[in-house]
């Protein structure tokens, strides 16, 4: 052969271990099921006892894998990659949204003036401020009598009206 390969020979490539662990949680992110993802990465799974039946193989690799799924580190591999994926998927969902308001449906309007910052559902941050301002009319008058009845008491009279009203002094 010109290349210098020879003819027989297999060739062997070591991957290390946290290279297939991301490309495990890449596939969880792409929606492969944990059999599926064994299936695909069974030689990188379980690099060893390759002279074993596949079925026995394929156990460990979705035991490793069911393993890693416990470790909050691959899940966070799993959901930065799902994130990644849905990320770029926008400018297709806004598309959707898009379309969908333009035939009419309400709630995919608000949510596309929402994303554009046209709408804001909960109104004003601010709170609204009412000033009433009062000018030019009369205030009534009353003419009061107030006695002195006891030390801690005041008796306070209006007149015109049998309503007697007691506050304690210095307020």
């Amino acid at each position: 052969m010109a290349d210098g390969s020879k003819k027989g020979q297999k060739l062997e490539i070591v991957v290390d271990r946290q290279a297939v662990r991301e490309t495990a949680a890449k596939l969880y992110g792409q929606g492969f099921a944990r059999a599926k993802i064994a299936r695909i990465l069974v030689d990188h799974l379980v690099p060893n006892g390759r002279d074993r039946p596949l079925e026995q193989r394929l156990s460990q690799a979705r035991n490793k894998l069911r393993a890693w799924e416990r470790t909050q580190n691959f899940r966070d591999l799993v959901w930065n990659g799902a994130v990644v994926k849905l990320d770029l998927q926008a400018p297709a969902i806004l598309d959707g949204i898009s379309q969908k308001a333009k035939r009419g449906r309400v709630d995919a309007a608000r949510l596309a003036l929402e994303v554009t910052g046209r709408h804001n559902p909960k109104g004003d941050q601010a709170p609204t401020q009412v000033q009433l301002v009062v000018t030019g009319v009369p205030r009534p008058t009353v003419q009061m009598e107030a006695r002195r009845l006891s030390r801690d008491q005041r008796t306070m009279t209006i007149e015109g009206a049998s309503v007697m009203v007691r506050e304690d002094e210095d307020v």
